[in-house]
């Protein structure tokens, strides 16, 4: 599926939610074999050691690119409080400590002789975020660029569109 051409600054941003989807469903999949077998294998481990390393490494640059660059001029024209900045603001942070609590639960994969509640627990956590972040991504693709293109003008979506393109060359 190829993004539209009305996405304006925010295309490639769509691009990484698509291709960041794709990375949790192959830790979905992890997930899913680890509750049914009840262990971590090796393979299971590297998926779920790629996975973090793309929450912290790839997914935090891109939620901290909409926190700096897509927020704040949506924020000065629609306000924050009550309005979708202020919940995209929240899920964003709600990720943040579910990648903490992942990360414990993967440090307590190693540290225990029983796998069990380790696998229990990076379920948990790890369900959560996937399905919390595909509402996220889904919430961002229908309001929140929409919104932006809507309310803001031409010149404040060529700088969103110029940051975006700066912070990937980085």
């Amino acid at each position: 599926m190829s993004v539209s051409d009305d996405a304006g600054p925010f295309e490639r941003l769509l691009e990484e939610h698509r291709e960041f989807v794709d990375k949790l469903t192959e830790l979905e999949a992890a997930l899913d074999e680890m509750m049914a077998t009840r262990e971590a294998s090796a393979s299971n481990r590297v998926i779920l050691d790629e996975a973090l390393r793309f929450l912290k490494e790839d997914l935090e640059p891109h939620f901290r690119a909409e926190d700096e660059v897509v927020l704040p001029p949506l924020e000065a024209k629609i306000g924050r409080f009550g309005t979708l900045v202020n919940v995209v603001a929240y899920e964003h942070e709600e990720v943040r400590r579910e990648i903490g609590k992942l990360a414990e639960a993967r440090a307590q994969l190693d540290a225990s002789r029983d796998p069990w509640p380790a696998i229990q627990e990076l379920n948990r956590h790890g369900i959560f975020t996937i399905q919390f972040l595909r509402d996220h991504f889904r919430k961002e693709r229908v309001t929140l660029f929409p919104t932006a293109m809507k309310e803001l003008s031409g010149d404040q979506l060529a700088a969103i569109g110029k940051d975006l393109a700066m912070r990937r060359g980085a």
